[in-house]
């Protein structure tokens, strides 16, 4: 029997498909904020995902083009193992209900994330940051912008 713990969802199918980005950075050490405003992506490959976002990063008023690339494995319906696009372990979500946490260790600075998935079509992440290079808070909410299709949301056709 399959376990669908996101809106009738697994974790790989609730994330597919395209999303919007809005992200508020908050950096006590510099001083100052940053925005970034794009889309994403979440690509179905075997059975895993490939995750691309891009858009526009606004920084004291200045404006620049920002991209990034991951890639998701899922060992089971409510677990995710997140990989950065050279391959690199970056973190593990576990879900607990329509929630999870993540650690990330990048010397000498410590990740600590939290993610929530409010609905079928908006979920959360938020990154907090801290080390002697930084400190930092990052907000990301997710927007879905084209529900996929059928055949892509079944967890029965992989």
């Amino acid at each position: 029997m399959h376990h669908y713990p996101l809106f009738g969802s697994t974790l790989r199918d609730y994330l597919i498909g395209a999303w919007r980005v809005t992200r508020h950075i908050d950096d006590r050490r510099g001083g100052g904020t940053a925005r970034f405003d794009g889309e994403s992506t979440f690509l179905a490959v075997g059975d895993g995902l490939n995750y691309a976002e891009s858009g526009c990063l606004t920084i004291g008023g200045q404006a620049h083009d920002a991209a990034q690339t991951n890639h998701w494995t899922f060992p089971a319906d409510d677990i995710a193992e997140v990989q950065f696009a050279d391959g690199r372990a970056f973190h593990t979500l576990i879900l607990d209900g329509h929630s999870a946490t993540a650690t990330h260790h990048c010397t000498p600075d410590d990740y600590h994330g939290t993610y929530a998935f409010k609905s079928r079509d908006e979920w959360h992440l938020t990154w907090r940051v801290i080390g002697p290079r930084k400190d930092y808070t990052s907000r990301s909410v997710y927007t879905r912008l084209h529900r996929p299709s059928q055949s892509l949301v079944s967890g029965n056709q992989r």
